[in-house]
Formats: C-alpha cells, structure tokens, sequence
C-alpha cells in the first residue's frame, strides 16, 4: 500500500485500534432502556425505525428495563451537581479527499503563488464532527437530548427539552430547543428524509439529500413547537428565530412558522410514508449574530429576514424479499430566504475598497433527491444517491459569487457495522455542476462513528 492510500486510513486505523478493545459500553439510550442500539435504529446508526420514531415521540421516557433510572437520580452532590447522569460520546473520524473540486464562488482556490488549491485536496479530522451528549427521562413525562461540540474553535452547547403525553395509542406534547447546526425541524422529527440532519442516510448530505443541499433544514435555529403522534399521523407545528442561543438572541418582530405532515402506512412488511412541510414568516435579528465574521466592522443592526419554503417528502422502509431496505425521496419545491436591508450586511475593505457581503444570502432554490439503502445482510448496507440543485438566488451579498451550485450529483456508497457501536462509511459522489465553464468532479468521504 503506497503512502497515499495509507494516509487515508491511518486516521480510522489509529481510532480503531484504541477504542475497539474497550466498547463494551452503549449510548444514553441504550442503559437507559437497556436494548441494544439496534432496537431504535435498525440496521443503521443514524436511520430510525418505527421502534425508534415512538421512543422519541415519548420523550425518551420509554424503558424496558427494570429499575431503570431517569436522567437526574440520586443524592445531588456538590453545587447540586446530579449524581448520576446518561452521557454519550460519538466519536467520528472524517476522511473528505476532492477530485477538482471547486468552491462556492465557481473557482479553484489559490495560494499567493498562484497554485492550484481546490484540485486533489485531502482533508482528515477526529474531533470536528463528534458530540457529547446528556440524553434521557428527566420525569415521567419529559426527556432530554443535550450537546456538546465543536464549531470554530469553541465549545457549543445546543438540544432541546421534549413534553410528551400519552392519548391512547398516540402521543401529543411539545418541545423547546436550540441548535447551531440542524436546523428549524430539529426539535421533532423522526424520519429520514432530510429535515433532521443527525437520522440522514448519508454522510456526505449536501450531495445527497434536498433538504441538506438547498439549505432548508440546517443551520441555526431557536424554536418551540407542538406535535401529534398518531399511529398513522404525524403533525407539528412550530415557530423559530434563526440563531443560536448560545449566541445570545436580540431580535424584534415575530418568529418564523413552519409545519410538516406526515401519514404512514404499513403494507406487509413495508412502512410507506408520505409527507409535505412548509416554512414561512419573517423574523428581525442582529446582522452581526446572523453572521459572526461581521462583528465590529459594521454597525449592529436588526435586519429583518423573510423565509418561504416548502416541499413533500416520501420514505418506503421495511423488508423487501427478506433484506431489509430504505428508499427516502425529498422534493424541495421552494426555498426563499430574503432581508429587507442588504446594506447592513456589508462593509468595505482594503486598499481597493472591496465590498464584502455577509450571510445569509439572497436564496431561491429547487432541489429533488433520491436514495436508496440495501442490506443484502444485517451489518452491511449498500448506498445509492441522486441529487439535482437549482440555485436561482441573486447573490446580492457576494457580487462575485457565481451561480455554482446549480449541479446533479450521483453517489454510491457502503456503511458496515462492526458491532452496534461502530460504523464505518465511505461514499464517492460525481457531481456534474450545470455551468458549461465548471469541470465536473469527484468526492470521496468515509467516516468512521464510535458510539459510547
């Protein structure tokens, strides 16, 4: 093996080597319930199956095993620090190596001496995309999903508390929650097609999945939302600022509104579910918290956004000929974010005096996708993906940005499981960008989770 393809899995190889001896240990959930990971997930760590969708939905209060403990037991110690808490920690090493890859601005990157950057680029990390997590029943009726991670240099602390009342069969209640990263659906959602990042079925979701891609369910978002549980029907409702609280929160105005629908129908051994979403409203914030990298160069100011978006979703799992199978489809039909005011989300530089433009950008996009994930047998999946992006945004706040994100992508890819708790992955993405003046190029990612 050349030093190349060494330098590709040195990264997993050394993780593996320290931590597969001594996993005996399981996620929150798991001592929690005291089932094996598997029961919620199935054959995937991040996947849920109807198990799972009804554990969330209850809160985390579900246990299935005798003298189970909530989240908060015992005599409090010191500063009223619980005695006993449910901690998880997900390691995951990255692995992102691009053939001709291009940046968002249609170009490939340089250094000052005029060498090509963007072409044939390896990156690897161990720390960037892991959390910890304080997860679990705090009461009969409420639960927890807590995080700790790592974003630019600082620790970033998000989740979200859930209410859930039992109806029956059903189950009703509400949820608070902030998150840096995943977006206003984060609080409830218990599928996989787009709209709740950590259950996606791909890593590599900016080039497999619609929601991901177009940006409508990721980044930040602070909200309260109510839901409905039905065997059949799912139904939230939810409002939200785009910030983070950990940011501290200065906005004026209302919130955003959104709403998602679901209905499920089993056939056989295979559980059908068709859904529709939609996000509409405006909301006022700190230009500088909407974005950071404007702090102290420009005046601080409220800048009202305005955001439209909708789309319909489909997600087929269960048993197909004995193997087991998910198909998940995702129709972003719309998704416009604007802001009253692009003058305050700018200021000049240099010697040229250049304008530099914050985020978030004018968008208006499109995007569809289709996966498709086959167990030929339980520990190891098989991967297929299309992806296509219509990027119609003005770019208003970068006027050098191309319209380069208008691409089909097409990936393949494995994810095996070694035990319950570990997980590696490696997808390839060709990606076909729809600008006659941008090569074509390659992706390659593979991932390798450690759940404890």
């Amino acid at each position: 093996m050349n030093q190349v393809k060494m330098s590709i899995f040195l990264p997993y190889l050394l993780v593996f080597m320290l931590f597969i001896d001594n996993l005996h240990a399981v996620p929150g959930f798991s001592r929690q319930t005291g089932l094996e990971c598997m029961a919620c997930h199935a054959n995937s760590q991040p996947y849920l199956n109807s198990f799972g969708r009804g554990f969330a939905r209850s809160a985390y209060t579900m246990s299935t095993k005798s003298g189970s403990q909530s989240l908060i037991v015992g005599e409090d110690i010191g500063l009223s620090l619980p005695a006993v808490l449910n901690i998880s920690l997900i390691l995951k090493a990255r692995y992102d190596k691009g053939y001709d890859v291009i940046n968002g601005k249609g170009k490939v990157l340089e250094n000052s001496n005029g060498d090509d950057l963007g072409a044939n680029r390896g990156m690897y990390d161990i720390f960037k995309t892991s959390t910890i997590n304080i997860t679990g029943k705090v009461s009969d009726n409420v639960g927890s999903l807590l995080e700790l991670r790592q974003k630019i240099g600082k620790t970033v602390f998000g989740g979200k508390v859930v209410a859930s009342f039992e109806m029956g069969d059903a189950y009703s209640g509400f949820v608070v929650y902030s998150t840096n990263n995943y977006g206003p659906f984060a609080g409830m959602e218990t599928y996989s097609t787009g709209l709740y990042k950590p259950i996606r079925q791909f890593e590599n979701h900016k080039l497999t999945n619609a929601a991901q891609a177009a940006d409508l369910a990721s980044g930040e978002a602070t909200g309260i939302q109510v839901f409905y549980a039905g065997e059949k029907l799912f139904l939230t409702v939810g409002a939200y600022v785009p910030i983070h609280n950990t940011d501290g929160i200065d906005m004026g105005g209302s919130m955003i509104s959104y709403g998602r629908i679901a209905y499920e129908q089993p056939i056989g051994n295979i559980n059908i579910i068709i859904g529709a979403y939609g996000i509409y409203g405006k909301s006022k914030a700190s230009n500088t918290l909407l974005d950071v990298s404007l702090e102290g160069k420009v005046t601080q100011a409220l800048v009202e956004l305005e955001k439209e978006a909708y789309g319909v979703d489909l997600q087929i799992d269960g048993e197909l000929l004995s193997k087991n199978i998910i198909i998940t489809m995702n129709a972003v039909l719309k998704n416009k974010t604007t802001l009253d005011d692009p003058n305050l989300m700018n200021y000049i530089t240099g010697k040229n005096s250049t304008n530099i433009y914050g985020e978030p950008a004018d968008a208006d996009m499109e995007a569809f996708s289709v996966s498709l994930e086959y167990y030929p047998w339980t520990p190891l999946g098989l991967k297929f993906a299309y992806l296509t992006l219509d990027d119609k945004g003005p770019h208003t706040f970068e006027l050098d940005k191309v319209d380069a994100k208008d691409k089909d992508a097409y990936t393949v890819g494995f994810d095996y499981s070694f035990r319950q708790n570990v997980k590696f992955a490696m997808e390839y993405s060709m990606v076909k960008p729809t600008r006659q003046d941008i090569e074509d190029y390659t992706d390659l990612l593979s991932v390798l989770t450690i759940s404890f």
